[in-house]
């Protein structure tokens, strides 16, 4: 360690990309739907350390009223996540504002800015890790002192961060589920456009590097039962690439009412998606009227696959969305 000049930390990912679209690209705030609120949760590497913990909520939606410009309209959204990391007890906590302005270019195609700022808190604690000066050249010896922390077994600081990005969607219809619908979104962000420091103790330089997200995804409703959903996505953050593609199918075994809202459309599904040289997703899903379930775990593929035998990590998201996926009687909320 005495010969680094610098390193440079990572963000923290999910496989269910999808279901965390402000952490991806803040031009997604209201660029699909008019309105959209998603609570995530994942946990991974239990089977090797104290696993990893990440907890995440967001909400968007667009501020176009019901006359509005054919020009285009306002979007916004917030993200809020909070991340526990291993023994040490690491925690980052971070909350972020995005606002977006989406230009329709003509009835089907809508190109979008988006810009995100916000702050994040991170925290360590020392006290349970073990270090080597605390070997006493025979065995381990907790009486031994550490010379870490600077006396402190609680470490931590705060500061802020910035992400831009823009995103294309095509949409030819408003029923998702409908056997008629195609959108297709994808853009490309920026994060950490400041270089954030993320250094406890001032020691030597740790930055978060710039981070490039190139994300595209669509809605294919193939026949009135069936839908398909792929998603591509692919990340630099330093030296690190993260690749990620795959496709869910939903199928439609229940109808949406026509003229009322007694009977609600319910759709079920799943699919596979790889995370490059890392790992298999397997992912279930589960959609009633406005209201979605996805669960999803990770069977590793890396050479980690020793150490955890395949078991990599379990996440589950819950998303509602407004106008209703499957369509029927439309509200007449200010939203629609």
């Amino acid at each position: 360690m005495c010969f680094v000049s610098s390193i440079f930390a990572q963000d923290i990912h999910l496989s269910q990309t999808h279901m965390t679209p402000l952490l991806v690209n803040p031009a997604n705030a209201g660029s699909e739907y008019t309105m959209r609120g998603i609570l995530n949760y994942r946990s991974q590497w239990g089977s090797i350390t104290t696993p990893f913990n990440t907890m995440m909520t967001s909400f968007d939606m667009n501020f176009k009223p019901k006359n509005s410009s054919k020009k285009g309209y306002f979007a916004g959204g917030l993200y809020f996540f909070n991340d526990e990391a291993g023994e040490s007890q690491t925690k980052t906590t971070q909350v972020n504002l995005s606002v977006a302005y989406h230009v329709n270019i003509n009835d089907k195609n809508t190109l979008g800015l988006g810009v995100q700022g916000g702050y994040f808190q991170r925290s360590t604690s020392i006290a349970s890790l073990k270090w080597g000066s605390q070997y006493d050249g025979f065995q381990y010896n907790s009486t031994l002192t550490s010379n870490e922390g600077n006396g402190s077994d609680n470490l931590s600081f705060g500061t802020t961060d910035y992400t831009s990005g823009i995103v294309w969607t095509y949409r030819n219809d408003e029923n998702y589920l409908s056997g008629k619908k195609l959108l297709i979104n994808s853009g490309i962000s920026m994060h950490h456009l400041t270089k954030p420091d993320f250094e406890f103790q001032n020691v030597f330089a740790d930055q978060l590097h710039y981070r490039w997200i190139w994300h595209a995804n669509a809605i294919v409703g193939v026949s009135p039962k069936f839908t398909v959903l792929p998603y591509l996505f692919y990340s630099r953050q330093g030296a690190i690439n993260e690749i990620m593609f795959g496709s869910n199918v939903l199928y439609k075994f229940k109808e949406e009412s026509k003229y009322t809202q007694n009977v609600k459309g319910m759709a079920m599904g799943g699919g596979l998606f790889y995370r490059w040289n890392d790992a298999v997703v397997a992912m279930l899903c589960f959609e009633i009227d406005n209201y979605n379930l996805t669960f999803s775990y990770d069977v590793n593929t890396s050479s980690l696959n020793d150490a955890s035998g395949g078991q990599g990590a379990y996440e589950i998201a819950f998303r509602y969305v407004y106008p209703n996926p499957f369509g029927g009687v439309k509200s007449k909320a200010r939203f629609n």
